[in-house]
């Protein structure tokens, strides 16, 4: 046997084994780090822009960052928001809240996203920032503003809340931590 094709064989088997080994190297790297997964920063909140007839004009904002490294497409993608008005007792809710704070008043809800829309999306390392402008009751003196959405890969949702004090509710803040006392 020559040399030759021996060696030229060989190089022909090593780089198909070579060939071979990489591609399982690349589907476990893939794998365990579980790229196809959704990494979403998602974060909700409220601007409260002024008032008008009596009411309160607020834009509900919800801000999507993808941190992964693939298209993400999202549906469904709503806002509820509640309130506790300043004539309400404070009270806590059953277990299906964990016996939160209970905001017993709808104040508004709706979409995100049009319903004509199939889907939206938000590209990687994108921010994308969504917004809804509705009007809440004056005397409402704390809102909890929460959102959600699904992704088109069906089983997959997110969540978020966040709990915001309406301006000049008439509701005295709670003095910080640690502050002094400088009335005698």
């Amino acid at each position: 046997m020559d040399t030759s094709v021996f060696f030229e064989s060989l190089g022909k088997a090593l780089t198909a084994v070579g060939a071979i080994a990489g591609g399982w190297w690349a589907f476990e790297k893939w794998r365990r780090r579980d790229e196809h997964f959704p990494r979403m920063f998602f974060e909700v909140s409220a601007n409260f822009l002024g008032m008008q007839d009596g009411q309160w004009i607020i834009e509900v904002v919800a801000l999507l960052e993808n941190k992964g490294v693939v298209p993400l497409k999202i549906k469904s993608f709503g806002f509820l928001l509640r309130g506790l008005r300043s004539t309400s007792r404070v009270e806590r809710g059953d277990e299906s809240i964990r016996g939160q704070v209970l905001f017993p008043d709808v104040l508004a809800e709706g979409p995100f996203i049009p319903s004509s829309w199939a889907y939206s999306f938000v590209y990687p390392g994108v921010k994308t920032e969504y917004n809804f402008v509705t009007t809440i009751p004056a005397d409402v003196s704390f809102i909890r503003v929460q959102a959600d959405f699904e992704y088109v890969s069906p089983g997959r949702s997110h969540h978020a809340a966040k709990i915001l004090k309406v301006p000049n509710s008439g509701v005295q803040p709670m003095p910080e931590a640690g502050a002094a006392d400088t009335e005698r």
